[in-house]
């Protein structure tokens, strides 16, 4: 069965395949890759990335997993657990498999392997270790290509946009489509708006004001924009940004995209494997259930992390700082009464730019595995390597 070709860009992509035989290539940045049911191809391109597998997912390829020490590249595993999974090494690569599925790693041998590269996405699980991690395995290169050029033509998203420009202007606008399945758009007023989608897919945006969005059932797109915003997903696969102002979002259930953007934002991930992104101001953020990437970078001022996952077997791959435009050597990780702050300096004066306060977890329980370095794997100074060594023998 013929299937999809999905590109992403050049920063934090999130490709979902479907049915089908699907090739994705998510390009650079940390990003998330699931082919769905069929045989497909994914391709993560620079960057770290998780790709995403469960017992119906088929058998894929992977053409660029960089494996061994250092959380980075990773099999996100759900409804897997450890002792369902088998190894062999084949002339193109080692295949990964289970009950139903398989994953082939092009060009990566059982040795290869070290614990940081299994993510048990539901609840940890933490692979044997074999021998110890003494470093972190550079980034493999990656056949990823750039994508069409989608300016070209008369895109669907520029029809909309003049045909509902003026509508926009004036007040609220609700558009739905009906394919495959029922697809909604619903766009606020400048004041503040209370906009419910339905249980398929929706897209709504709140403009201006203290608005309140409520994905409901579905696959939502929820944007606040400017205001005191409360956003709520619901079930399904979200995508929430609370634009400018101080917001209150919340996931749900199944995987979820979240970032706070500016303001003193307070977020709840839900349950899922989710990717939270607090932005600019000082956030309060909860992960919630199941393995969470909470990313950082110079700008993103200081945080809280009330439930930071990361003993017993949560010492390998599971709840995750992903830190961007910040080195190793820039990170300092000091105990507070409560809890150990991380904090990064990277332009060397006198004062961190920013840090994460993570609540009830201590220098002393941190791993390698708990720091994520987008731009290539590395090791902090001073954190055990525990949880990031690798599984088979030499």
């Amino acid at each position: 069965m013929d299937g999809d070709r999905l590109y992403g860009g050049r920063d934090a992509d999130a490709l979902m395949g479907g049915m089908g035989n699907d090739y994705l290539d998510e390009g650079a940045g940390h990003g998330d890759l699931e082919g769905g049911m069929g045989d497909d191809t994914l391709v993560g391109g620079l960057g770290p990335d998780a790709f995403a597998v469960d017992p119906t997912s088929g058998n894929d390829v992977i053409r660029d997993f960089t494996a061994g020490p250092g959380m980075f590249d990773h099999l996100a595993l759900r409804d897997l657990r450890w002792e369902d999974l088998s190894f062999e090494d084949t002339p193109a690569g080692v295949r990964v498999s289970w009950q139903g599925g398989s994953v082939l790693l092009e060009g990566v041998r059982q040795a290869d392997l070290a614990q940081d590269d299994f993510m048990f996405a539901e609840e940890p699980d933490l692979p044997p270790a074999s021998r110890p991690a003494t470093a972190p395995t550079p980034e493999r290169p990656t056949p990823s290509v750039e994508g069409p050029d989608p300016r070209h033509g008369d895109l669907p998203g520029e029809r909309f946009d003049q045909a509902a420009d003026a509508a926009m202007r004036d007040g609220d606008v609700a558009l739905t489509f009906t394919g495959d399945e029922t697809y909604q758009v619903l766009v606020g007023e400048r004041e503040a708006d209370q906009l419910t989608g339905g249980e398929s897919v929706d897209n709504i945006f709140g403009r201006d004001g203290a608005d309140t969005l409520l994905g409901a059932g579905g696959d939502d797109v929820l944007q606040g924009d400017a205001g005191d915003d409360r956003l709520e997903g619901g079930d399904g696969m979200d995508r929430l940004d609370g634009g400018m102002g101080a917001d209150t979002l919340t996931g749900g259930a199944m995987v979820d995209d979240i970032m706070g953007m500016e303001g003193a934002d307070s977020i709840d991930a839900g349950a899922g494997h989710d990717m939270i992104e607090g932005g600019m101001g000082n956030d309060t953020i909860t992960g919630g259930t199941g393995a969470d990437a909470f990313i950082v970078d110079p700008h993103s001022g200081f945080d809280v992390i009330t439930d930071m996952e990361v003993r017993g077997e949560a010492q390998g791959a599971f709840d995750h700082l992903a830190l961007r435009d910040i080195r190793p050597d820039q990170v300092s990780v000091v105990d507070r009464a409560e809890g150990a702050f991380v904090s990064w300096n990277t332009d060397r004066d006198a004062d961190p730019e920013g840090g994460v306060l993570l609540q009830g977890v201590f220098k002393a329980d941190l791993r390698q595995s708990d720091f994520m370095f987008v731009e290539e794997p590395g090791f902090v100074p001073g954190i055990s390597t525990a949880g990031s060594d690798w599984i088979f023998p030499g």
